[in-house]
């Protein structure tokens, strides 16, 4: 540390020396000012030097002496001798410090007579040994003015300075080791005194700082500042003000720095004493708090969204989209309302339980309510509170938006669902419907369900006639039907033979026909929808309202969509029907193919059989070729009901027994060596199932050639299906055929014809019964030596029904 020394003499001579003394002394001037107060006094009353100095010394001793001693007698004789009513005082009383640690001390007080302090008093608090009651003590020498002290021996001298030496380490730790800047500079503002800290801040070293002025440290508005002050010390106090430092390396530092003036005793001003602190990273902080709140407000006000702020149940903010919600134009419209008053009343509960829970911190979820405008018209809102701090207070920050778009976004899409579920609904009708009566009941029910229509007909048009017949009707009253029928021609006559809708509503103007006409109807919207039928308009749909009108293009839309549904469900009747007569038809054909043609074929099989036997040569030959024919007409009949009852079949599948199956149709070729290695086991299927093995067998004799052999095996596949292989010691089947001949019936050549009939029967009936079919070579690898159809059959189980 390192210090100018102050020029010596007069009071801060006396002021050391008593600063050497075990007794606490105070030494007041003769104008009632405090001159001086020794060290061990500051230490028993806890003060510190500076703030003495010149203060007024009965309101010091008042506040600072007094209320320490304990006893009551004690403090009234010690302010009666401060005061002058008695000369001199010698008490002895309990001194309490700062810490609470009581201790006995004698106080005396004296006034001095000596030039040159005449005038001034001592006070003085020594501990209770040193035995100042009953006269001057030997040893002890008298003060100027017959106050009483002691020479010290020179084992209590040597203590004393130790004790100040201690004294001074610790004050020199301590402003040394301070987070501040500690400075002393003289009336010239000339750096006298710095700590470390100081000179860190500056970013000098310390032996260089002291003896540099200090206007060397701040720019040209600073050193006009420092000048007035330095011209102002001897009349300045204390001051707090901020001030930019200039370093060594010409960096600025921000500081905070805190002036004291320098009194002696004598009044005259020294210089000042100054604090200094680092605020730069505090201003950086500062500077960016500015710059958030500067965001912040940016983003309040330039926001989209609605923000206000609330306290105590008033709104103290809001933002200009807030204003627009709520229907004002300047804030002082809304500031100072209840946050209620802007609330639903039947939200206001929810608000209050959730502005508890925004103080408390708690999470609050998304509402939706009603906000009252400054009009009285209420907007749908979502929002959310949160707590916050406004001017220092908690408040309860709400952003909300106005969701009236997305509300009637929301209901039609409600709407259209309603819609789209109407329109489902009356094509499942009309696909389920019986009849073309329940077709036009079920819709008209629907119709008014779910749109919520009051009341409404249907009405079928004959064409040729030009009438108009009621097929069904809800919650039209008979006067109303008969007078809708009246009418239904004549207004609607031109509009509906042009397949186009017609709306009546109330808005036409009283005096028009459909305005009477509703008036007699009690409607106050009727709505007249073509129903269409390949271009021809076989009815009509009619929906009327009594509370509102068709004036939406969405609804009419929809009404427009009913009636063709109707029309389409009327047209799938009508293509039933048509059906149902071609059905009829075919069977009728097919009774006469497979009945008629099959007794006329074997009638004419017998005539040939005949001729076999009574002609000779060629003539017989042609009789053969004729069996032949007729033998062929008669397999494609067979064929033909076989189809026929395949598609017309609603049996369900039974167990049958495979082998016995496979042996009845190996006994009808008595001609053909077949060889069979089967096994006892039940398969589901029906009674078409022998079909397969009668194609497959009879088809490798039929291609097969002469001495041909057939080889019939069954096998488990697995736990649940067997494999049954029908192979022949035939032609074979090319490789790229061995697929296409159980579709050669219907895709060969792109033609129809009676070839392959047999093979496709077995791919039918087997998938039928859940399995498959397929054609491979007997021997892997060579087709030419014959081939073997593979087919697989569900097992039926144990204990299990079909």
């Amino acid at each position: 540390m390192h210090v100018r020394k102050p020029a010596s003499g007069g009071i801060p001579a006396l002021s050391a020396i008593l600063d050497a003394l075990d007794e606490g002394l105070l030494v007041v001037g003769p104008d009632n000012r405090v001159v001086c107060v020794n060290r061990h006094l500051r230490h028993l009353l806890g003060i510190d030097r500076d703030t003495l100095s010149g203060t007024d010394a009965a309101q010091f001793f008042r506040r600072a002496v007094v209320p320490r001693i304990c006893e009551e007698s004690c403090r009234a004789a010690v302010l009666a001798s401060f005061s002058g009513r008695s000369r001199a005082a010698d008490v002895l009383c309990t001194l309490r410090s700062p810490g609470g640690k009581e201790e006995r001390v004698r106080c005396s007080c004296r006034v001095v007579d000596e030039e040159p302090f005449r005038g001034m008093r001592v006070i003085c608090l020594s501990p209770e040994s040193f035995g100042l009651q009953g006269g001057p003590v030997p040893g002890i020498p008298v003060l100027p003015g017959g106050g009483h002290g002691r020479l010290m021996d020179t084992h209590q001298q040597r203590r004393m300075e130790e004790i100040l030496r201690e004294s001074e380490d610790r004050y020199r730790f301590l402003v040394e080791n301070l987070n501040e800047g500690i400075g002393v500079i003289d009336r010239e503002g000339v750096a006298v005194f710095a700590n470390q800290r100081l000179a860190d801040i500056i970013g000098y070293p310390v032996a260089e700082l002291i003896g540099m002025s200090v206007s060397l440290f701040v720019d040209e508005a600073g050193a006009w500042c420092l000048r007035e002050y330095l011209q102002n010390l001897g009349r300045s106090t204390r001051e707090v003000f901020e001030i930019d430092l200039i370093r060594k390396d010409g960096g600025h530092v921000h500081t905070l720095m805190a002036t004291t003036p320098i009194v002696d005793a004598d009044g005259t001003c020294r210089g000042f004493f100054a604090g200094v602190q680092d605020i730069t990273p505090l201003k950086r902080m500062e500077a960016q708090l500015r710059e958030s709140e500067e965001k912040y407000r940016s983003l309040v006000e330039l926001s989209a969204e609605a923000t206000l702020i609330h306290r105590d149940g008033e709104i103290i903010f809001i933002n200009p989209a807030g204003m627009r919600l709520l229907g004002a134009s300047r804030p002082e419209e809304v500031i100072g309302k209840a946050i209620l008053d802007i609330v639903h009343p039947d939200a206001r509960d929810t608000v209050k339980a959730f502005t508890t829970r925004d103080l408390q911190g708690e999470h609050t979820p998304l509402i939706e309510l009603l906000v009252v405008r400054l009009d009285g018209t209420t907007v749908p809102i979502e929002g959310r509170g949160t707590r916050t701090f406004f001017e220092g207070r908690p408040a309860v920050q709400v952003v909300m938006r106005d969701v009236t778009h997305r509300k009637q976004a929301e209901e039609q899409l409600q709407a259209r669902n309603r819609h789209l579920l109407l329109l489902n609904r009356i094509i499942g009708t009309s696909a389920l419907a019986r009849t073309p009566d329940e077709l036009l009941e079920k819709a008209l029910d629907q119709t008014l369900n779910l749109l919520d229509y009051d009341s409404g007909a249907v009405y079928r048009l004959d064409a040729g006639q030009g009438e108009a017949t009621l097929r069904c009707w809800r919650n039209m009253p008979d006067a109303c039907l008969e007078q809708t029928e009246k009418v239904l021609g004549a207004s609607f006559a031109d509009t509906l033979a042009a397949g186009l809708p017609c709306y009546l509503e109330q808005d036409r103007g009283p005096n028009a026909s459909g305005s009477r006409l509703l008036q007699e109807l009690g409607l106050a919207a009727l709505a007249c929808i073509p129903l269409v039928v390949e271009s021809d308009v076989v009815g009509a749909l009619l929906i009327g309202s009594k509370d509102r009108e068709f004036s939406s293009h969405d609804e009419r839309a929809l009404l427009e969509a009913v009636g063709r549904e109707i029309g389409a469900g009327i047209m799938r009747g009508m293509l039933y029907r048509r059906l149902e007569v071609a059905n009829r038809e075919a069977n009728l054909y097919l009774d006469i193919l497979t009945h008629d043609i099959r007794n006329a074929d074997n009638v004419a099989n017998i005539y040939a059989d005949i001729l076999i036997d009574e002609l000779e040569g060629e003539p017989a030959r042609h009789a053969r070729k004729l069996k032949a024919g007729i033998k062929k007409s008669i397999e494609i009949t067979a064929n033909v009901a076989t189809i026929r009852k395949i598609h017309e079949s609603r049996a369900g599948l039974t167990p049958l027994d495979l082998d016995d199956v496979i042996r009845e149709e190996i006994a009808h070729f008595p001609d053909l060596r077949i060889r069979y290695d089967g096994l006892p086991v039940t398969v589901l299927a029906d009674d078409l199932l022998p079909e397969v093995f009668t194609n497959l067998i009879g088809n490798a004799a039929k291609h097969g050639g002469p001495g041909v052999e057939v080889t019939v095996a069954v096998e488990d596949l697995d736990e649940r299906n067997v494999i049954v292989t029908i192979a022949d010691t035939g032609p074979g089947v090319p490789e790229d055929a061995k697929e296409a001949i159980f579709f050669r019936f219907e895709r060969e050549c792109g033609r129809r014809g009676s070839q392959g009939l047999g093979l496709s029967i077995c791919r039918m009936l087997t998938a039928r019964y859940g399995g498959r079919i397929w054609a491979e070579d007997r021997v892997r690898g060579h087709p030419e030596k014959g081939t073997a159809f593979r087919l697989t059959l569900r097992k039926a189980g144990r204990g299990r029904s079909a």
